[in-house]
């Protein structure tokens, strides 16, 4: 039995928010110091973890060797159980139609 990925935890969510908000408001990634400041920690090497285990999820990316340059990465749709994909190869003609008979 395969498990799908792990939820993430309250932290990472608020850590993904913060950056998610910091992006729209401002036009760029914070700080270590200031998510650590919105989220509740004070530690660095913290705050660092939860971006990285973000990265690693592929929720967030960066543009650069720091963690301001930070970018969300666009989520793929999710996918609902029993529902064929359209388009090459989902159908005769590429988009789930048959050719009458």
């Amino acid at each position: 039995m395969s498990r799908g990925p792990r939820p993430l935890t309250a932290r990472q969510e608020a850590v993904l928010a913060v950056i998610r908000s910091w992006l729209a408001e401002r036009g760029h990634g914070p700080t270590v110091r200031e998510i650590g400041a919105r989220v509740g920690l004070s530690s660095t090497s913290s705050v660092a973890h939860q971006l990285g285990r973000l990265e690693a999820r592929g929720l967030i990316s960066r543009t650069g060797r720091d963690w301001s340059t930070c970018v969300l990465v666009e989520e793929p749709p999710a996918r609902r159980p029993g529902l064929r994909r359209r388009g090459p190869g989902g159908g005769a003609d590429g988009y789930g139609r048959r050719p009458a008979p």
